[in-house]
């Protein structure tokens, strides 16, 4: 008799342990997540007509709509107008994007080399070294992304730059839009370039070879 109800003795006390197990495991999901801890992305961004566009209302989708801005912002807006005025037409709040669009015909204008560069077939890439959740509520987020652009052509010498761009984001319902983006105006950290042979990695042609259809990711897709 004994024998027979032990099994079913241990088989209570399992049953009560994954109870209590499922319940504990569901209230951590609940339970709200440091700012700065990501979830695992879950195509946090999707590309519509080549513009991405951040769709996953997390802090994880927050992070990565702004590294997505950011770094098609500072590819695009001297390189490629036409693919930055889009950028700021669909991601943009619509009253900022006027005043995004002006300031991009303000850096073109100051930007004479690159834009002259650029037109002798000169390329530019960025690349989102590190990122930063500074405040997040569901509705609003600011971030702080630590970016790199880099350009090359036969009319400018390979070159580089570090900078960190502080951006709000709106949430509208569907999307992430920017509310404001700015470089920050204190220095960024610039960090020393190490390649495999110093001076061949500071030629044109090294760069044209080795980059050759590249661009800035999609943070955040898949």
């Amino acid at each position: 008799m004994n024998e027979r109800r032990w099994p079913l003795g241990v088989l209570a006390v399992v049953a009560a342990i994954f109870i209590c197990g499922a319940a504990w495991t569901g209230g951590r999901a609940t339970a709200p997540m440091p700012v700065n801890e990501v979830a695992p992305m879950r195509t946090a961004v999707r590309t519509i007509a080549g513009v991405p566009v951040g769709t996953q209302r997390s802090r994880a989708g927050a992070l990565s709509a702004a590294d997505n801005y950011v770094a098609r912002v500072t590819e695009t807006i001297v390189q490629d107008p036409r693919a930055y005025a889009r950028l700021v037409r669909a991601v943009w709040m619509p009253e900022g994007q006027e005043r995004a669009l002006r300031e991009g015909e303000s850096t073109r204008r100051r930007s004479t080399t690159a834009v002259e560069n650029y037109a002798a077939g000169g390329r530019g890439l960025s690349i989102i070294a590190a990122r930063r959740l500074d405040t997040y509520d569901g509705a609003r987020a600011d971030v702080t992304v630590w970016t790199a652009g880099f350009n090359w052509g036969p009319r400018q010498r390979p070159g580089q730059r570090w900078f960190l761009t502080e951006t709000t984001l709106r949430w509208d319902g569907q999307r992430w839009r920017v509310e404001r983006m700015d470089e920050a105006q204190r220095p960024a950290p610039a960090p020393a370039r190490v390649g495999y042979d110093a001076a061949a990695s500071l030629k044109t042609e090294t760069f044209d070879r080795e980059l050759r259809g590249m661009t800035a990711p999609t943070y955040g897709d898949g």
